[in-house]
Formats: C-alpha cells, structure tokens, sequence
C-alpha cells in the first residue's frame, strides 16, 4: 500500500526545497562573489607588506646588492611574519635565499643547496627580474611546479631596490588561505555558515505557517472520512476554537478575521449538519410511519379473524366492516403519504389553470365531513367576495387541493372536541389570501419557525396521530407556486396558518 504525504507534508516539503533552491543559489552567488574579492583584498595586502619589508630590507644591504644578515633585521623579518601569517623568503641577487621563516619542505626538497655557503638557490624561473612588485596565486606563477597545492598559496614578490637594472634580490612572501585554526574557519566560511542558519530559521517559520494553512484543510479531509464511514456526528474545527462553527453561528468573534479556509470550515459543518438532521428525521419518520401502519393493520387483522371464529356475531358484521373500512382508508392516507415524500425533488411542471378558490374549499371541507363529525366540529366558513361570485386564482388545482386538504387536516386533528375551525379567503393586492385557524391549544413561540419542516411534531410523543409530513408537503407546493405561507397565533386561540394565491 503506497503511503501518500499528507497536504501539510506536500506544502513544507515544497516550500523547503524552493526555499533551499534559492538559498543555495544566493548562497553559491555571494561566496563566489565574496571570495574573489576577499582574495583580492589579501593580495592587495600582501603585495603593500612586501614593499614595506622591501623597503626596510633594503636599509640592510651593500651598495653590490649583498644583504647584511643581522639580529636587528632578522628580528624585524620574524615580526613580520607573525603579523601577516605569511612566509617572508630573502632572495639576495645572486638568487640565494638568505633568510626564511620556514619555507614548505616539499619546495626546499626541489630546490639547489649550496653545502659550501649553506644557502637554498632558486632557479632563475622563480625569481621577479621583471623589476616590478606583484601579487597573485602561486599557481600563475613558477612556483606552481614546486607547490603540489600552489592554488591555495599567495605570492607576493617586491624587487629589492638597486643602482642598476641588474637583478639585486626581492622579498618573497608566501601565504596560504586554508585557516588555521577554528576561528579562522568561521571567518572563512561565515557566509555559507550564515546562510545556512538562515534556512534553518526559514524552515522553522514555514513548518509553523504551513501547519496554520493547512491544518484546517487536514482537519476537513478526516471529518469527511468520518463522514464517509457513517459518523456524521463529526465536525471540523478551526484552530483553537472550542466548538465547530457553522453558518448559524452568530455569538463567536470571528467577523474582521473570516477568511475563506473559516467559510468552507463554516459550509461544511453546516452540510454535515444538515445531513445529521435529515437521517435523525428520516429515523423519526421511519419510527412514525411504523406504528401508523402497525396500528390499522392489527386492527384489520383482528376484527378479520374475530369474524372467521365467531367471536363478532353476523349481526355485527356491518358495524365492524365499517370499522375495517375507516382503517383501510387510513392506511390508503398512510401509503399516499409515503409517496408524497418525493414531492420536494419533483421537477414535474405545474398544471396551471384558473379557478374559483372558494368552490375548491368547499369540496375539500365536504371530503373532510366524516373527520369534522367524529369530533363534532364546527366549522365556519368565510369565503365571500362581496359579489358572491368567489375568488379566482391562477394555480395547479390538484396541488391546491393537496395543500388545502392537509392544512384542513392538521387544524381538525389539533383542534378540541366540539371546537372550531374558520376557513377564510380575502383579496389582497392581487393576491388571494387563504387562511385556516383552529381554537385548539397552540404552540410555542419556539415551535412556530419549526412547524413547517419536514417530520417535524410539536408533540414528539405518540398522543397525537401523523407522520409530520402534511404541512411541509403544504409548504412545498405553495413554494413551487411562487406564493408564501406561514402560520400564526390565532385570535381563536390555536394556530393559524395562512397562504396566497396568484389572482388572473
């Protein structure tokens, strides 16, 4: 199984290697840079020690060019050499190397000795009869077949001064750039050495500024794997927050700061959210629906069998089919009621058509009579014109008749026994207004936002009959209409629930 990085590894990993790209680039560019011209400066440096020490030598010699080798002079030469950390050779004319403050064996090995005089002679090839100073690697010079790692020394080479142009002599310096101790190292590599701090230090701030981009991101993709393995329970946070933010939100502090990682944070918790609450409503339905359809069928089943045994007597029978017939018809509404779940995805056109409102009220109040008489209801209507002729709209007639029928429903089922239900229409810029009240209990001022969503039942126990589907199905198709709905306290004392229709 190939183990992929995760989204935080990816960003620090590519951040790193284009921070190091360049680092390493500016790095290269600026020591190479830094280098020549600290090479430069050495040499210029010690081109000025070798005119000085020249200079002085020169103090020291016969008018012939010898050199007069004393304490006072070899002192001076030793100091010298201490102070540039550089080899100082005396070269007399006559190529002799007179004094040294300790040349490389491996040179003096390829060099003629003189036994007699004691003196190290330099071949011709080696030594400055151009009569002027200079200074540069050993490695452009003679010296570059006698240094087996002459790029690493400096030479500098001042003619010692003379009467003639006659090669009289010269100081020779002879300086090597690898550091020699610790601290020489660190002044040598300080600009490497720098920037490699600074890469750490970089990576540092991008380990911390990629986590900050990136945890929300990770902490999105394993709430969507929770949600993916079934626990939509999960929420994804943001940060250091102590609870999941969502869209409804309004009491954190986040507004100045709300980015756009924060409205996905928001969106998604959101989402899962709305998912949660529609499996909790789908399990609640679910619960509903059961025991509405175990209810009339056990009731079926017995009075069926009681009649096959002889436990109801013939005489009784029509009595008990009746019964059996009211049950049927109520799980014919139960099974309608199952299909009618599918209304909100519908995408079917609606059959619009003008009609008379008021005529379709009263047929819808007529199919409802055997309802209104179990409970002994009044119920009053208060749908004139002023005309007597009726309210036209322009609307699906089956929807309306739908919506009517489940609105007229749901005020008989809450409404007392022996109490009212007032159906009234009015014309109202155009708009017909259908309003249904019932005189029952009511509801809360905290269950009204509620009363239209789908499953939902002010009285979640099993005292009152329905699935909690009937007037979200009323919503829904007065939404598909383009008209509004809402309900309301009644001034009968219950709930109100009022819709409008387009008028042609």
């Amino acid at each position: 199984m190939k183990h992929r990085l995760s989204i935080y590894g990816r960003t620090f990993v590519s951040i790193s290697l284009a921070i190091l790209i360049i680092f390493a680039f500016l790095a290269v560019a600026y020591t190479s840079i830094s280098s020549a011209s600290s090479k430069q400066l050495r040499l210029d440096e010690l081109e000025r020690n070798s005119n000085e020490i020249a200079d002085l030598t020169a103090r020291h010699m016969s008018a012939g060019g010898r050199v007069f080798v004393t304490s006072e002079v070899t002192g001076y030469w030793t100091f010298a050499a201490r102070s540039t950390g550089a080899i100082v050779c005396i070269i007399d004319g006559d190529n002799r190397i007179v004094y040294d403050t300790g040349l490389p064996a491996n040179l003096l090995e390829q060099l003629e000795y003189d036994s007699a005089e004691r003196y190290y002679i330099l071949p011709d090839e080696l030594t400055n009869r151009g009569g002027r100073s200079y200074s540069c690697t050993a490695s452009d010079t003679g010296l570059k077949d006698y240094l087996p790692d002459s790029a690493s020394w400096l030479a500098a080479s001042s003619p010692l001064p003379g009467y003639t142009r006659v090669y009289t002599g010269e100081v020779l310096l002879l300086r090597h750039t690898r550091p020699d101790s610790f601290t020489g190292f660190l002044q040598e590599k300080s600009i490497p050495i720098s920037f490699f701090i600074a890469f750490l230090l970089s990576l540092i701030i991008i380990l911390i500024i990629s986590r900050s981009i990136t945890e929300p991101i990770s902490a999105l993709a394993k709430t969507a794997d929770k949600v993916y393995k079934g626990d939509l329970s999960a929420r994804a946070k943001l940060g250091k927050e102590e609870r999941p933010l969502t869209l409804y939100d309004v009491s954190d502090n986040l507004p100045g700061r709300e980015d756009d990682l924060t409205i996905l944070v928001r969106t998604f918790n959101t989402l899962i959210a709305k998912f949660e609450e529609q499996e909790q409503q789908q399990s609640d339905f679910l619960s509903s629906i059961s025991h509405d359809l175990r209810t009339p069928v056990t009731s079926i089943h017995g009075f069926i069998e009681a009649m096959r045994d002889g436990t109801i007597s013939p005489e009784r029978y029509s009595h008990y089919l009746d019964i059996v017939k009211s049950e049927t018809e109520r799980l014919r509404q139960l099974i309608d009621t199952l299909f009618e779940q599918t209304v909100e995805g519908s995408v079917n056109a609606l059959n619009r058509s003008v009609f008379n409102i008021n005529n379709l009220i009263i047929r819808v109040v007529d199919s409802l009579e055997p309802l209104l008489m179990e409970k002994n209801l009044t119920l009053e209507l208060q749908l004139s014109d002023g005309e007597g002729t009726g309210y036209m709209v322009i609307a699906d007639e089956d929807a309306i008749t739908r919506v009517l029928s489940n609105i007229l429903t749901n005020a008989i089922r809450f409404a007392p026994h022996s109490g009212l239900v007032l159906v009234s229409t009015r014309l109202e810029n155009r708009l017909v207004q259908i309003a249904v009240e019932d005189n029952g209990q009511g509801i809360s001022d905290e269950d009204i936002p509620y009363i239209f969503d789908r499953f939902y039942k002010a009285e979640r126990s099993r005292s009152t009959e329905g699935s909690g589907l009937g007037l979200y199905i009323a919503r829904t198709l007065v939404k598909r209409h383009g008209q509004i709905i809402k309900a309301y306290h009644s001034d009968l004392g219950g709930v109100g629930i009022l819709f409008t229709l387009e008028s042609p």
